[in-house]
């Protein structure tokens, strides 16, 4: 970024930032992680509402001269329909993911297409199958959605701007110290290149041959003796511990100290998670048993009765799609190479049971000759043509719709994985096997975020999502799993 911008981008941030203060004197702009994106979400559905209901206000208005609410209730279907086909647009296009956020370019792309694919639903339904006259009130009818779509799509282009530009500068990210310049604490300021909301403004350690060293960019300003010359020099907003032994008492209660004066004490593996969505397995020292999901079954009986039901009912809607596009994959198959249509494989369940999973054919006939699992790698010579669009679409996962339904797989749950690769990856990686405590899923935390994995460091990071996931599962996050999913196929972003 030149000079040049990087002022102009202050200077409007100043600006705010001086309006603000006299209208709301406490507000703080280096906002949470959590903060900032409540306030993405509650603007973006103000916004939509204020849209639809000045469309609604003006399509009534014009039509009655006057508020009508039966005429508005009549009308009410399209009103909920792109609200949330709004919702849903920027939830699968990432647009609360803040790395995206603060990017005005990839933001207004998004945006602007959502507001075009909605706009192109609306000309379908309105100008070719709805069966109203062109009469001049069911023209003024037709162009109040199309005004509700322009000024929505205004409207969210504008706020996302504003967001990027106040709240994407470096005066308005969380300010933080870490304590700990080790691996534990390196890793933490790396992921911070790709999480504009923090800034590192330096590493704390007791090791004085690595005073003054910089670490990814950030510098190790000093032992614990300097915290609190450096929290009240750089106005730090939160300390991070990034250090694998326990904390000693004298360190505790500098911490309890800083906490009182209002700033906020992360363990890094808190953190990492909240940043990334992972856990970081290898890193978490000696909190360990704090950090993963060692519960005797990450979902109570009530939840997993709920998560059986989701599984019928989505593995029932999935099923029905298997039947309408089975003869097409069918034959596409047969004719692009010799063999069966059908892969099917040992896998490894819930607990470590086996079981034979399904799967449309992707590679040749006898794909491993020498009878020695091979992971499957990007441009892998034993792909078919059809192989590889059906991957890239996730198409040939479908037939694994009947282990859900069977109850041998889940909808959502880390992926099923091969005996033989188990047995490997267990004795390289600490804590492979915690995945195995709940059912494999057809998608996943893990696929989503990272997609195929072909080696060891693949596997690992797949675990830290794994982690998360059996961590902080509840119905929501299943949900966001099968829209995100969604979203993976309809890019074909499948390998």
């Amino acid at each position: 970024m030149s000079t040049k911008k990087t002022k102009s981008s202050t200077n409007l941030y100043d600006v705010g930032l001086l309006m603000l203060s006299y209208l709301l004197p406490e507000m703080k702009l280096s906002l949470e992680f959590s903060e900032r994106k409540f306030l993405l979400c509650i603007a973006d559905v103000i916004l939509i509402v204020s849209g639809i209901l000045g469309s609604l206000w003006y399509w009534t208005y014009r039509s009655h001269h006057a508020f009508n609410l039966e005429f508005v209730t009549y009308h009410s279907l399209w009103i909920v329909a792109m609200g949330v086909a709004w919702l849903v647009w920027m939830f699968i296009n990432d647009l609360y993911d803040l790395r995206i956020a603060v990017k005005v370019k990839r933001t207004t792309q998004r945006i602007a297409w959502g507001g075009t694919i909605v706009g192109m639903i609306y000309l379908v339904y309105y100008f070719v199958t709805a069966p109203v006259p062109l009469s001049e009130v069911a023209f003024t009818l037709r162009f109040a959605p199309a005004l509700a779509i322009f000024t929505t799509t205004v409207a969210l282009l504008a706020w996302r701007l504003m967001y990027a530009v106040v709240w994407g500068v470096g005066h308005a990210r969380q300010r933080v110290l870490i304590v700990g310049a080790g691996v534990t604490g390196t890793i933490l300021a790396e992921a911070f290149k790709q999480y504009p909301h923090y800034q590192a403004l330096g590493f704390i350690d007791d090791n004085h041959q690595l005073h003054g060293k910089v670490c990814q960019n950030v510098q190790v300003l000093g032992d614990r003796h300097h915290l609190t010359s450096e929290i009240e020099r750089h106005g730090i907003d939160e300390v991070v511990l990034a250090i694998s032994r326990p904390i000693d008492e004298d360190l505790l209660q500098l911490l309890t100290n800083f906490h009182e004066r209002g700033v906020a004490i992360t363990p890094m593996p808190v953190l990492y998670e909240k940043l990334t969505g992972k856990v970081a397995v290898e890193h978490i020292g000696s909190q360990w048993y704090s950090a993963l999901p060692l519960k005797k079954n990450p979902f109570d009986t009530f939840n997993r009765i709920g998560k059986r039901v989701l599984d019928l009912v989505c593995g029932s809607i999935v099923g029905s799609i298997l039947a309408i596009v089975f003869p097409f994959v069918a034959i596409a198959i047969k004719l692009d190479s010799p063999g069966a249509i059908f892969y099917k494989q040992e896998r490894v369940g819930q607990y470590g049971a086996k079981f034979t999973v399904y799967k449309f054919r992707s590679m040749v006939r006898d794909a491993e000759r020498n009878g020695k699992a091979q992971w499957a790698v990007k441009g892998d010579a034993r792909i078919t043509k059809v192989g590889n669009f059906i991957r890239k679409t996730r198409l040939d996962e479908l037939p694994q719709v009947l282990n859900v339904l069977r109850g041998e797989m889940s909808m959502v749950g880390p992926r099923p994985e091969r005996y033989q690769f188990i047995k490997e990856l267990q004795q390289q990686i600490p804590f492979y096997r915690t995945r195995l405590a709940v059912k494999p899923g057809l998608t996943g935390w893990a696929q989503i975020n990272y997609g195929y994995g072909s080696t060891t460091e693949d596997a690992l990071i797949k675990l830290q999502y794994d982690l998360y996931y059996l961590k902080h599962w509840s119905p929501w996050l299943d949900f966001k799993i099968l829209l995100r999913t969604f979203s993976v196929v309809l890019k074909m972003q499948g390998q």
